[in-house]
């Protein structure tokens, strides 16, 4: 750099504010914009790991074309092996994955680029910190929809597990709404709102846990051409988080005010605190490339680039979860048809149906729930194994690892995702709930007596 460019700086650092303004603005308008953009890049590119609480990971993206799948374990398995098989509690990379598993894959890649050690991170912190840092019980999620079969050795016995020994392959896909049973078995007295939600994958791109800022940004424009195709009861609009910069409609996202609201009625994800989103890193870019479309009802919801690429919802108050079903199939036919029209497929295995970024949720991704107020029946010692052995699972209102309050509500639904199709899985949730409000009245009645 010659001495003229460096009387230059010094005159800009001992500018005024108004000084650097006014020159700024005279400008031309196709200087301003790359000024503008490359401050843009800059803010936008990383400078550290994260962390929160225990927990840190100083890997990061050197830039917006990287994708995160970083090295983790320079040692080897001597890195966490004993901390891996010491860890307390329910996990499953613990009891499947072995030393010669580990060395086998870890210096393997995708063609993406993702690695093993990306995969188990979340595991591994797990093991390192506790239980307290509640990253589920598989402790595995997938970088890309490749790892399922690149790492297969690993993966299927993990998936195979979770899913508690599934019929494979997964059957195909079954959203014919008058298979379904009759709803209205249920007192609707008891029953606050009806949910069924999936998750799909758009190919060609890394999942959540190691898409780049870049290919998050460029997963987003396609989604949101899309669901702009979407007519009827399903049309909509999409709305950016609030602070992000992608979406050149809403060039700021929305305002916070909005975001805030939309979240408390439960409409909208919030900015990662828990574990593992953060083990996996899915707050990277936060909140930029994220967001929420919905219909003018918001009964028709989709995520965007949170804990999977799309996130796909119907919901309403009450019980009629034929209604519900109905539009969610709709929803579901239309998105995947709308990403197909872009020329995108989805990321569908032969064997284990739809591949998401968490094992828990590949097949059909499905899960039915409603929202009820059983105050007698929670409370009973018994109430976890009732649930279990009807295949159902009840969660604090709150959503996944949120405490069970003791107000008696509870998010009932299907445990299963796959070896059965979505009619066989939301029946199972109605046939549960209808068993649970039975049981509900009958404490009633035992308690007035």
């Amino acid at each position: 750099m010659g001495s003229g460019a460096s009387k230059d700086l010094t005159q800009v650092s001992s500018a005024s504010q108004d000084e650097v303004k006014a020159a700024l603005g005279a400008l031309p308008a196709a200087d301003l914009k790359k000024i503008k953009e490359a401050l843009a890049a800059l803010d936008a590119k990383p400078a550290h790991g994260a962390a929160h609480g225990p927990w840190k990971d100083e890997t990061y993206c050197a830039s917006s074309s990287e994708i995160h799948a970083p090295r983790y374990f320079s040692g080897g398995w001597d890195d966490f092996g004993e901390a891996l098989k010491a860890a307390p509690g329910e996990l499953l990379l613990r009891d499947i994955m072995t030393k010669e598993m580990y060395d086998k894959f870890k210096d393997e890649k995708t063609e993406l680029g993702v690695t093993l050690d990306k995969c188990i991170k979340g595991g591994i912190d797990k093991a390192r910190i506790g239980e307290k840092w509640n990253v589920g019980k598989v402790g595995i999620l997938f970088g890309d929809a490749e790892c399922v079969t690149k790492f297969k050795e690993l993966m299927h016995p993990i998936i195979v597990a979770r899913h508690g020994n599934p019929t494979l392959p997964h059957p195909p896909p079954n959203l014919d709404g008058s298979k379904l049973l009759d709803h209205t078995v249920i007192d609707e007295s008891f029953v606050i709102s009806t949910r069924v939600r999936t998750g799909r994958s758009i190919s060609g791109f890394p999942l959540p846990p190691s898409i780049s800022a870049d290919q998050r940004k460029e997963l987003e424009a396609i989604t949101v051409k899309a669901l702009g195709m979407l007519d009827g009861e399903l049309k909509g609009d999409y709305y950016p988080l609030a602070g992000s910069t992608t979406y050149a409609p809403k060039p700021t996202g929305i305002d916070k005010a909005t975001e805030e609201q939309l979240t408390k009625d439960h409409f909208l994800f919030q900015e990662p605190d828990e574990p593992m989103l953060l083990s996996w890193r899915m707050e990277r870019d936060w909140p930029h490339a994220r967001g929420i479309y919905h219909n003018t009802d918001k009964t028709a919801l989709v995520w965007v680039n949170e804990e999977d690429h799309l996130r796909i919802i119907s919901m309403q108050k009450g019980y009629n979860v034929r209604a519900v079903f109905d539009r969610f199939a709709s929803l579901v036919n239309a998105v995947e048809g709308a990403c197909k029209e872009v020329g995108r497929g989805l990321e569908i295995s032969p064997e284990y149906g739809n591949i998401l970024s968490c094992p828990s949720n590949c097949g059909t991704g499905l899960r039915a729930s409603m929202m009820i107020n059983i105050p007698l029946a929670s409370s009973q010692p018994d109430f976890k194994k009732w649930c279990a052995d009807r295949k159902l699972q009840a969660r604090g209102s709150g959503g996944f690892a949120s405490e069970a309050k003791d107000d008696g509500i509870r998010d009932v639904s299907n445990v299963d995702r796959m070896g059965k199709d979505e009619v066989t899985l939301v029946n199972e949730m109605i046939q549960g709930v209808a068993d649970l409000v039975k049981w509900e009245k009958e404490l009633q009645a035992a308690k007035a007596t």
